[in-house]
């Protein structure tokens, strides 16, 4: 007999306890933490934190192997020649370092300097840094197009057409000279001032180094072009050479006409330029593609850190990013419609984790992405524009991404309360006496006081499910099962 008294007692302090912690939905909250706050988040920060590390582990290994390489600077060379390969777009980052390497060139001691050019065009200020180093230089500075299948268009031609020597190899060509890469129309009053200012400009280069000035000019105004024999049969340039030794052996013994230097060439050693390691950064940032997943990583990483305060790995990740394209950026011709479009596109990606639009919000983040990264850069020419398999592929997998983890989410919003007064609602338990209507049911491992419907007899041993609870009383009623 005591024993069960004891019995008794220990079932009735559970039911006590349980009774108050469901009566108590703030005590509830306290003692066990409800899952529909905490699983919302977890794929977005599970991703970002995966994209992070990722975006961490690739510059780390560009550094590594940067850092690991030349400094960037040639090893002296007495009276040799210090090539510098110029491949590819013709912006801040490339002109930084041709306009290095140029004036190292002579303090390590080399005697004469080659470009060795393979350019589409660039930015015009970046162009016109580069000829200043060239035309300032007490050097030599040979402009050769080279290897085969070369070319020096646009900005490109600028520079032959400044260079103390001007030679092609064959199969390459020049020109389109015509300042597109800048943003000018022709048809406007803008675009027709920066062509003037460009004729007039690459004439002047034309009369200083004694090469066909009226050629010059219609490249600019009319975009022609020229392959290597024609423009050494126009007196566009001095030599066509296909390997470094026939250049070499043809520079030798010939005269500059603007700075008057004689150049001896014959048996010089020849080095090549590298790039340090800001340049070789500069030259990965300013790539429009790289710049463009930078921004949008940067305003996702960033906003999403916001969303879900604390400062995680994505969030400082997402601050450098961010810092690093606005940079690129704001060396990059854009336009502000284009970052508007970006920028409201993410916003709207971000907004659909959070708001239930059935897919409207993501349908529109997406265009903005896809229209904006169109409109970003204010060029016509290619290589200034987002390329369209980046376009299309950060779109489809930002769209890809937001609805799983809008999925994520509104299946975690549908699931039960488990924490607080009506986690009990749903419970399935037994009648443990006759219920007419009040009696005691067995829910959870525990027995509750509980009521049964008004009018309603349930019999002892009947399975009941619980509809509702007020302070310590259960209400249940049979349960369909």
């Amino acid at each position: 007999m005591a024993r069960r008294l004891r019995r008794d007692k220990k079932q009735s302090g559970a039911r006590l306890r349980q009774g108050s912690v469901s009566g108590n939905p703030a005590r509830a909250a306290r003692r066990r933490k409800a899952p529909r706050n905490s699983t919302s988040g977890k794929p977005a920060r599970h991703i970002i934190m995966l994209a992070s590390g990722i975006i961490a582990i690739v510059l780390a290994l560009i550094m590594a192997g940067y850092l690991s390489g030349d400094s960037g600077r040639a090893a002296d060379s007495q009276g040799g020649a210090l090539v510098i390969p110029i491949e590819g777009v013709i912006d801040p980052a490339m002109s930084e370092y041709v306009t290095r390497s140029i004036s190292d060139a002579g303090q390590d001691g080399n005697s004469i300097v080659i470009l060795s050019i393979d350019t589409p065009g660039g930015l015009d200020q970046s162009m016109r840094d580069i000829i200043k180093a060239m035309t300032g230089s007490p050097l030599p500075v040979v402009a050769w197009v080279a290897p085969t299948g070369a070319r020096a268009a646009s900005a490109g031609t600028f520079m032959i057409t400044a260079s103390d020597v001007a030679a092609m190899a064959s199969g390459t060509n020049l020109g389109a000279a015509h300042p597109v890469a800048i943003g000018a129309e022709p048809s406007t009053e803008e675009g027709i001032k920066i062509t003037n200012d460009a004729a007039a400009y690459i004439r002047s280069l034309a009369d200083a180094n004694g090469r066909n000035a009226n050629w010059a000019e219609l490249a600019v105004r009319q975009s022609v072009s020229l392959t290597a024999d024609e423009a050494l049969e126009k007196q566009v340039i001095e030599f066509k050479a296909d390997t470094m030794d026939s250049l070499l052996s043809q520079l030798n013994g010939y005269t500059t006409k603007a700075k008057g230097i004689t150049l001896q060439t014959t048996g010089i050693p020849v080095s090549e330029a590298g790039k340090d390691l800001k340049e070789e950064i500069m030259s990965l940032l300013f790539n429009p593609n790289v710049a463009y997943l930078l921004f949008v990583y940067g305003l996702i990483a960033i906003i999403y850190e916001f969303v879900h305060p604390g400062i995680g790995f994505g969030g400082v990740t997402g601050t450098i990013a961010l810092l690093l394209s606005l940079y690129s950026l704001y060396m990059l011709p854009v336009s502000y419609t284009g970052l508007a479009l970006v920028i409201a596109g993410v916003v709207m990606l971000v907004m659909e984790l959070f708001i239930s639009s059935h897919g409207a919000l993501s349908i529109g983040g997406v265009a903005c992405l896809i229209l904006g990264s169109f409109f970003l850069f204010d060029s016509t020419a290619p290589f200034l524009r987002v390329s369209w398999p980046v376009n299309i592929a950060l779109a489809l997998l930002a769209a890809a991404f937001f609805v799983m983890v809008a999925s994520k989410i509104m299946k975690a919003r549908r699931m039960p309360v488990r924490t607080g007064q009506k986690a009990m609602i749903g419970e399935i338990g037994h009648a443990r006496s006759q219920m007419d209507p009040l009696g005691q049911v067995f829910v959870r491992g525990e027995i509750w006081s509980a009521e049964a419907p008004e009018g309603e007899t349930i019999e002892k041993g009947v399975e009941v499910e619980v509809v509702d609870v007020r302070g310590l009383m259960l209400k249940v009623v049979r349960s369909n099962n």
